[in-house]
């Protein structure tokens, strides 16, 4: 991984992971938004957490070891990674993000963070099916197009 995208990876995470979700708890303590505070939130938030890095963590090393590449933009994989949590969803890099963000919401407990979650996952659905998946479907061709009829994009098939 060059330092580039190093870089670049860390500066996109710290904006959408931590000062983000920080500017939105101000938000909520100056509008004097709802907080919910229970244990049981806050033990759920902290596995949500844990499992959203883990899966950042294990697709980091996916897009290395198969892709030849990062989940960066700047250095993509060379190759299609349809292998590890990818051979079940699609966007299962994305659903590590989501964990985290929501789990940022059961942990705090503000409202503002609820609301910042799900604009996230609108959001993130959007670019996913306006920008990234056309980009791919022109990078990796036929192989993307077998992976999107045979994958999900955002819940594995159960059975």
């Amino acid at each position: 991984m060059k330092i580039k995208s190093l870089l670049f990876g860390l500066t996109v995470g710290l904006v959408l992971m931590i000062l983000l979700p920080y500017f939105m708890t101000t938000i909520n303590n100056q509008v004097s938004l709802p907080v919910v505070n229970h244990i049981f939130l806050k033990i759920v938030g902290v596995i949500l957490v844990g499992l959203g890095v883990f899966i950042f963590l294990f697709n980091t090393f996916a897009f290395k070891r198969y892709g030849r590449g990062t989940p960066v933009p700047i250095e993509p994989p060379e190759e299609l990674v349809a292998e590890g949590l990818y051979k079940y969803v699609r966007n299962s890099m994305y659903l590590g993000y989501f964990g985290i963000v929501f789990g940022e919401f059961f942990i705090l407990g503000h409202l503002s963070l609820l609301i910042y979650a799900i604009a996230f996952v609108i959001l993130t659905h959007l670019y996913v099916v306006f920008v990234e998946e056309p980009g791919l479907k022109k990078r990796f061709a036929n192989n993307y197009e077998r992976y999107l009829k045979s994958v999900p994009r955002w819940l594995p098939k159960l059975g």
